[in-house]
């Protein structure tokens, strides 16, 4: 009973929940008790086991060293937990941890699909955070924004000036907030005077811009153009691509809330600009709207306006500059198609520079081409080829390249252009004299002509030449007449087409001549090999003095100057392409244009019986014996190749 006595003692000890304090645990002893802070908590008095009144138990701050960078800690009573900073991940992958080990990382929240920033933006990742932003012609929504997650870009319908070739170092060094190098000091208060016009419609894009006033505002910087040769060629076109970058802006700028007027012109002494609002316009099929400025003029068709992607108002404007073809002269064509060849060719503008503005987000690729009609400067001669440009900016600032655009008609006064984009930038003609088109140009028409005359000659032969006449040459005489036929047709046309070639090797539609030509010339090669061996075979059968070096030289001549004048000429058509065109070009002029006069040499002066025909008509002698006509008779017979062209 005492010991049971002794238990019911120590119990009491701790019976009294007041004896500890709160987050404490009372532990009897056998005389006695003692109380001990939880885990999580230490006694105020700093001892381990402890009674008495007036000690309580403190939390113990954990978040001071216990969790890792990049993260916030929270205390508990009795414990804590950590949590990664916004723009953090924790490696375990759980939101809220105590594991020392583990480590809140970066997230890349650029490499989200879909992107945070939205489509046409630029995200830039930065540690626990990012920055968005817009791609060049498109501006950040002002109704969203980064911080409460809903920024987009919305596209702007006219460039600002850090739109206007953005990559370009000599115009980033003009509009950088520091001392200009002295050599750059000129060109940057050219550029900085540009940009100045498009500095107020940027700051304020819901600014009314007047079409009138803006076309204005540029007339000052034409009137000074002829100070930009002053500069480097590289810095020219610098400035050429942001005077024309911003008269397309401030032009689509007009339209974004337009006058009543459905078209607008306006006309100065040195820029001409017409505008057109579209409204009911496109309502039908078919509809083309032509605009003009000063001499020139630009057709567009609605179906071209609908595939523009046009939100909003939608318009179309077309301009003319005068005295800018000047400046943007012939040194800046860069011909894709010919560049080691360009040196040979004299150039020279012949057209003002133009430029067609459309509203919408395409600018290329249309199924309907846009007409341009230029007034040429002046008049066109016979021997001129015009040449279709467009400015590019894809090459040093800016550059005429004829990629795009294409001659569909010239006369004296006017040039018709076909491109099948809308260029914000300046659509022009260049009319180059082509020293060596001239040369081939004397050599076709003479060689013509000499051919025709041979031909004459060689249908009277094959008629009156009794003694040579056979179903061989009865194809002669078929063959000739059809030369005959075909190049009369040539010398009739070949000034209507004012030198293009509808063989343009831009496309693959050339191989659809090449392809058969090259096909036939095989064949005809094979062909005249073999009859060439048969010949021979027969000749020496008929007289063994036949096969001599002489005639066997004659036979070969004959044979393959046929196979190389009526065939395989067109070979070298095929090569006038790179470093050795002019060369191939010369050649395949003076062989084909000589056709006839080659084969009057084959078929008739150097036949035997032939020449004794031309002596006997000559000389009114009677006709000889025909001695060795076997011989003759033979070669004069034997069959051409087919003839190309």
């Amino acid at each position: 009973m005492r010991g049971f006595n002794l238990l019911l003692f120590w119990d009491n000890n701790c019976r009294d929940s007041t004896m500890c304090p709160s987050h404490a645990t009372c532990t009897s002893t056998e005389d006695s008790y003692y109380c001990a802070c939880k885990q999580g908590f230490r006694s105020s008095n700093g001892q381990n086991h402890f009674k008495g009144p007036g000690v309580e138990c403190k939390d113990i701050d954990e978040c001071t060293e216990m969790c890792p960078i990049n993260s916030t800690c929270t205390n508990t009573p009795g414990s804590y937990f950590c949590t990664c900073h916004p723009g953090f991940a924790p490696s375990n992958g759980q939101l809220n941890f105590t594991d020392q080990k583990v480590e809140c990382r970066d997230i890349d929240e650029c490499r989200q699909d879909p992107s945070t920033c939205g489509p046409n933006s630029i995200c830039t990742n930065a540690l626990g955070s990012y920055s968005c932003g817009c791609i060049a012609g498109f501006h950040p929504n002002p109704e969203g924004s980064q911080k409460d997650g809903n920024f987009s870009c919305q596209r702007v319908p006219f460039k600002c000036k850090e739109d206007v070739i953005p990559d370009n170092e000599q115009v980033q060094q003009c509009q950088e907030r520091t001392t200009v190098k002295p050599e750059y000091v000129s060109f940057c208060a050219q550029i900085n005077n540009i940009f100045s016009v498009l500095d107020n419609v940027c700051e304020n894009k819901t600014t009314v811009v007047s079409l009138k006033n803006t076309t204005e505002s540029f007339v000052p910087v034409l009137k000074r153009i002829f100070t930009w040769t002053k500069f480097t060629k590289e810095e020219t076109s610098s400035l050429a691509t942001v005077f024309l970058e911003s008269v397309e802006s401030m032009t689509l700028a007009a339209f974004l809330k337009p006058s009543a007027n459905v078209t607008q012109t306006v006309r100065t002494d040195y820029v001409d600009i017409e505008s057109k609002v579209i409204n009911k316009e496109c309502s039908e099929e078919n509809v083309n709207l032509n605009l003009a400025a000063k001499g020139d003029k630009m057709k567009i068709t609605c179906s071209t306006i609908e595939e523009s992607e046009s939100t909003g108002t939608t318009g179309v404007a077309f301009v003319s500059f005068v005295g800018m073809e000047s400046v943007l002269n012939e040194r800046f064509f860069q011909d894709h198609q010919a560049p080691l060849t360009i040196s040979k060719i004299k150039l020279k503008m012949n057209s003002r520079v133009v430029g067609g503005i459309m509203t919408g987000e395409k600018k290329d690729g249309f199924s309907d081409p846009v007409i341009y009609t230029l007034e040429n400067i002046q008049p066109k001669q016979k021997f001129e080829r015009p040449i279709c440009v467009s400015w590019s900016t894809d090459v040093k600032g800016g550059r005429w390249t004829s990629f795009g655009c294409v001659v569909l008609e010239a006369s004296e006064m006017h040039t018709i252009c076909s491109c099948n984009w809308m260029a914000n930038l300046a659509v022009i003609m260049a009319s180059g004299e082509l020293t060596m088109d001239f040369c081939l140009y004397v050599i076709s028409h003479v060689g013509m002509i000499i051919s025709l005359v041979c031909l004459v000659l060689a249908i009277a032969t094959f008629l009156l030449c009794h003694s040579i006449r056979n179903h061989i040459t009865y194809l002669h005489l078929h063959l000739c007449v059809c030369l005959l036929l075909a190049k009369i047709l040539f010398l009739a046309g070949i000034d209507k087409t004012d030198n293009q070639c509808w063989l343009n090797t831009e496309t693959e539609f050339i191989w659809s001549f090449l392809g058969p030509v090259c096909t036939v010339i095989a064949i005809n090669s094979i062909l005249l090999t073999w009859t060439l061996w048969i010949l021979r075979q027969r000749l020496s059968s008929v007289n063994a003095e036949v096969s001599t070096l002489k005639d066997t030289r004659l036979l070969t001549f004959k044979a393959f100057a046929q196979l190389f004048i009526l065939g395989c000429s067109w070979v070298l058509g095929i090569f006038q392409i790179g470093p050795v065109a002019g060369v191939m070009a010369y050649l395949f002029t003076i062989i084909n244009s000589l056709q006839g006069a080659f084969i009057f040499l084959i078929h008739c002066l150097l036949n035997r019986q032939v020449r004794e025909e031309y002596k006997r008509w000559i000389t009114g002698k009677m006709k000889p014996s025909s001695q060795s006509q076997t011989s003759n008779i033979l070669l004069s017979s034997m069959p051409s190749a087919s003839k190309m062209g």
